[in-house]
């Protein structure tokens, strides 16, 4: 009886092991982790690990990197390509980029001559003489200036000059008309026309003549005319000396010569006049200036006689001496 006890127990102790070596395989590792007890494990932050040798990693070896070989594969063409269509949708000319410029214009030049600085057209205007000249006995005004429209070639130029006395009457009238053409980089020819209009009878002549910069900066010309009558001419220069940048003394003289008398105007045969002046101008600015100066009108030969018996001429006389001011401008 009781080794049947013994065996019974015996085999309960052995159904209890088994089922608890089942149990124990199903349970997982997590939950094992999770079961663990670091109670134990407290203070190990505070372990002294300096005198440990730890060996240094082992570098991992570089794999060579070989180029892949398409030798052997095949493409197989998309059957929408080539079928004459894209599988994408069309891209229109205005979603292109870079985007496709505009046609350049084409220009049409006068004989293939391309526009340039020398065929531009210009207006310059020159007030050279705007004064009053004075003596103890009267004053006279005197006004003498140019204008000329065109291009650095080709210009039309217009003259001008005349004085008006103290009894307001209008004498040595000359205005002339132009047409100029550069010949040379500093020297041009003109020809045109030239009217004597003032208090006196009006006279008409053919011009042509030089007009330019000689040596040293001279400003030079030297005209000829002619009528039915006779001929004449004109020369004239002035020079500036630059004291400073802006003050500026100016030598300025004008010649007359007639190949025939005309006492109905004042000239006779021969050197007829000479009209200069020593100018001192202050250009406040570039296009204006005021100035003093000394002016001197004298006639000579034939001229002079004329000068003492010609009404019209009696302010002056065959010589005259005046203090002038006046104003020099342009633009």
């Amino acid at each position: 009886m009781k080794t049947c006890l013994n065996h019974q127990y015996i085999s309960r102790f052995l159904l209890l092991g088994v089922s608890a070596l089942f149990m124990a395989s199903v349970v997982t590792p997590q939950a094992k982790a999770a079961s663990m007890n670091h109670a134990a494990m407290e203070g190990i932050d505070d372990m002294d690990m300096g005198d440990m040798d730890m060996p240094a990693p082992k570098p991992k070896p570089q794999q060579s990197l070989k180029p892949a070989q398409h030798s052997g594969h095949t493409i197989v063409p998309n059957k929408s390509t080539t079928a004459g269509t894209s599988a994408y949708p069309p891209v229109t000319p205005s979603a292109q980029w870079p985007a496709t410029p505009p046609p350049v214009p084409k220009v049409h030049y006068v004989q293939h001559i391309h526009p340039v600085m020398d065929h531009n057209t210009y207006f310059h205007a020159l007030l050279e003489q705007f004064e009053g000249r004075y003596t103890p006995g009267n004053s006279l005004f005197r006004y003498s200036g140019q204008a000329w429209f065109g291009t650095d070639y080709n210009k039309f130029w217009v003259k001008s000059e005349g004085v008006l006395d103290g009894h307001r009457r209008f004498s040595d009238g000359d205005h002339e008309f132009f047409y100029d053409r550069a010949i040379s980089t500093y020297f041009d020819v003109q020809a045109g026309i030239r009217l004597d209009v003032d208090s006196g009878p009006t006279r008409a002549w053919g011009a042509v003549g030089v007009q330019g910069l000689a040596l040293y900066f001279f400003d030079v010309s030297a005209t000829a005319y002619f009528n039915n009558t006779g001929v004449a001419g004109k020369l004239e220069g002035s020079y500036d000396f630059l004291i400073t940048n802006r003050l500026i003394l100016q030598p300025q003289a004008e010649l007359n010569f007639y190949s025939h008398a005309d006492p109905a105007r004042g000239v006779s045969r021969g050197f007829s006049d000479i009209d200069a002046g020593l100018r001192l101008r202050y250009e406040f600015k570039r296009q204006i200036a005021p100035y003093i100066a000394v002016t001197y009108a004298g006639h000579y030969g034939n001229t002079a006689s004329v000068a003492r018996n010609n009404t019209r001429m009696a302010e002056n006389g065959p010589e005259d001496l005046r203090f002038t001011f006046g104003i020099r401008s342009w633009f």
